[in-house]
């Protein structure tokens, strides 16, 4: 069953069952019309794609799906076999929990089990609306009897017209191989500079993380509906990756923790790693998604 928010000139549909996914987000411009802020995802079982789900216990993909970590081999369930990776971990697989709610905020829980994953977590979404927008945060805590890396993020799905833009600042993306996965070296992404964005249909296809995003925030304008959203993250939410498919009007900007597959490539330094939490500990990320006119 889903459960709306509505307050603020804000709505945010979330379904608990599925994921947590958040189906649509709306925000009312001045004349009081709704417009909305997230590509609308109609059926909940399709959440890879439109709305906004959560990547836990690591975002993006992990080559193989498996890796090892002090002396003991990990395999995370293999959701893309024909790429042979693991993609955006498993919490939204399972049925969310509500925690506490209220006409403008809503807290919702999961334990997340699979196969093969011999670790035990715990993480919360607490969404709420409030003059300020849309903020969605993350609490994942470590549950296991031993130091454990972990990571999250968050996938928004955005509706992508003509002349949509998305700037922000950043070191640069990684550069990536054969795989699509990232190395060391980081290149340039002028199509997103605040100097002189670039409508992103300028821009072809693109799925790649950026590094060194800071401040953390990032602008989407859509001057045919007279509408922009700031988003902005904070905590362990440290890079943006962006996607832009070939074949749909949408793109993404995803906050997340760590780079892909970095915990199978070291040198890609401290900065991309994913977070090694003790018994107990956890990890805190947010995101909020602010609407205004222009």
């Amino acid at each position: 069953m889903a459960l709306e928010l509505n307050a603020f000139g804000y709505r945010m549909v979330v379904s608990p069952e599925y994921g947590g996914t958040v189906l649509r987000a709306d925000w009312k411009n001045r004349n009081g019309k709704w417009l909305t802020i997230l590509e609308p995802l109609e059926r909940p079982q399709d959440a890879m794609n439109a709305g906004c789900f959560l990547m836990a216990p690591f975002a993006n993909r992990i080559h193989g799906g498996r890796f090892c970590f002090e002396g003991e081999d990990v395999q995370f369930p293999m959701n893309r076999p024909r790429s042979n990776m693991a993609c955006h971990g498993f919490a939204r697989d399972f049925d969310w929990q509500v925690l506490r709610q209220s006409t403008d905020a809503v807290l919702i829980g999961c334990k997340p089990e699979a196969v093969g994953y011999p670790w035990h977590f715990s993480i919360t979404q607490n969404m709420s609306l409030s003059p300020a927008g849309i903020t969605i945060v993350l609490e994942l805590q470590n549950l296991g009897a031993s130091p454990l890396p972990f990571g999250f993020g968050l996938h928004p799905w955005f509706p992508r017209p003509t002349g949509t833009t998305l700037t922000f600042r950043s070191t640069g993306a990684y550069r990536q191989d054969d795989l699509g996965l990232p190395v060391y070296d980081l290149e340039p992404q002028p199509a997103f500079d605040e100097a002189s964005p670039q409508p992103l249909e300028r821009t072809g296809s693109i799925d790649r993380c950026f590094t060194g995003w800071n401040p953390k925030k990032a602008r989407i304008e859509w001057p045919s509906r007279r509408m922009a959203v700031d988003l902005s993250a904070g905590g362990a939410l440290r890079h943006l990756h962006v996607y832009l498919p070939e074949n749909r009007s949408v793109f993404c900007a995803e906050p997340v923790s760590h780079a892909p597959d970095a915990i199978n490539r070291p040198e890609l330094g401290a900065a991309a790693a994913m977070t090694v939490l003790s018994p107990h500990e956890t990890l805190k990320g947010y995101m909020t998604m602010q609407a205004f006119q222009i």
